[in-house]
């Protein structure tokens, strides 16, 4: 799927790795149920005596892991590791994964996908499953870690699936869910099928956020800016085949999570680093921020994503320190608390002798 250079290890970029890591971070695309480990899932299958096909030991299960297509990706998703959670504490796992993986890549605030379709058709109670991320932001804020939630209502399993996620997300409010996200079969699930969706999401004070340009063409980014009025676009690759989308992107400044790892990963438009579009979004000008996607699952470090950049050339260090400040200044953070984040993280960065954005 990748090119060998992009099979390396990721580059330690001389020193800056290990000062980036110092840097308070955020992140804002990134899945729940892609931070559990893989020890965690197959201790899981293990444990509830799974039949998972082709996977009888941890090292089939790491096969498993490597995905060559979306399609592939979906269905490792939702049939491997969502399929594993089978009761309330397994769930509460995902919390310790996830207090891990923000500890050791120093991100001090997140927004957090999760997709409660899977979870619902094996038996889960939304209530409960909400009561677990509610506990989880809890336990983690006393770790110094902010998370706050985007609900996953999905692409595939269409829109009365959809609607009725967000039914149960109202109904079960609690101030750690901040807003929806669109994600599943992008070529399955146009945008303007979930306008009601998310206009009602939106009246109800939720913010909306949408994959697109994954796996579907420019249109699908213009799509979920123009009519469903998505606040952030995740991913967005394919916006780069269409000057005219990228203006729409600056005009309206609509921020971009980059996932670089992944979009190599499933390879439906790039296929090696330097084939990103993720320096020309940045030179056009477009609010890039970078994250991870599904760190286990690609087996990534948001750190990793920032040092290969670096050492590949793509972005010079001082480059990289103005998306970090893009992923701080697009969180959903009210004006004073991304004041506060970008405070701490400009503090640190000029006492290691950084010049930081303006």
């Amino acid at each position: 799927m990748r090119g060998d250079d992009d099979r390396k290890q990721p580059g330690e970029a001389g020193g800056y790795r290990e000062f980036l890591r110092a840097i308070p971070k955020t992140e804002i695309h990134l899945h729940l149920e892609g931070l559990a480990s893989r020890q965690t899932i197959w201790n899981l299958i293990s444990k509830h005596r799974i039949a998972v096909a082709g996977v009888s030991s941890p090292e089939d299960l790491d096969r498993r892991f490597q995905v060559k297509s979306l399609p592939e990706f979906i269905d490792l998703f939702l049939n491997v590791i969502q399929n594993s959670f089978r009761d309330e504490d397994d769930v509460r796992l995902l919390i310790g994964d996830a207090r891990d993986y923000l500890t050791r890549n120093h991100i001090v605030y997140a927004e957090i996908h999760f997709a409660p379709s899977a979870f619902l058709k094996i038996g889960h109670r939304f209530d409960r499953l909400v009561a677990v991320l509610d506990q989880g932001a809890a336990a983690l804020a006393k770790d110094g870690l902010e998370a706050r939630f985007l609900i996953d209502v999905s692409r595939t399993f269409g829109v009365d699936n959809a609607m009725r996620n967000l039914e149960l997300t109202l109904d079960h409010r609690i101030p750690a869910i901040i807003g929806i996200g669109l994600g599943g079969q992008e070529a399955g699930g146009p945008a303007r099928d979930f306008v009601p969706v998310f206009d009602r999401a939106r009246a109800a004070g939720l913010h909306v956020v949408a994959h697109a340009g994954e796996s579907v063409g420019p249109q699908s980014v213009r799509e979920a800016v123009e009519i469903l009025g998505a606040e952030r676009i995740g991913h967005g690759v394919s916006a780069v085949r269409d000057p005219s989308v990228m203006d729409l992107l600056h005009r309206r400044r609509v921020p971009l999570e980059v996932c670089p790892s992944s979009n190599l990963f499933t390879g439906h438009f790039v296929k090696t680093l330097r084939e990103h579009p993720i320096r020309e979004f940045f030179d056009r000008g477009l609010v890039v921020t970078l994250n991870t996607d599904d760190p286990t699952i690609f087996g990534v470090d948001l750190l990793d994503e920032y040092a290969r950049l670096v050492s590949g050339g793509i972005f010079d260090e001082a480059q990289t320190l103005q998306v970090l400040k893009n992923g701080i200044d697009a969180t959903f953070l009210p004006p004073e608390g991304r004041a506060r984040l970008w405070t701490a993280a400009r503090r640190e960065i000029e006492h290691q002798g950084r010049r930081a954005p303006a």
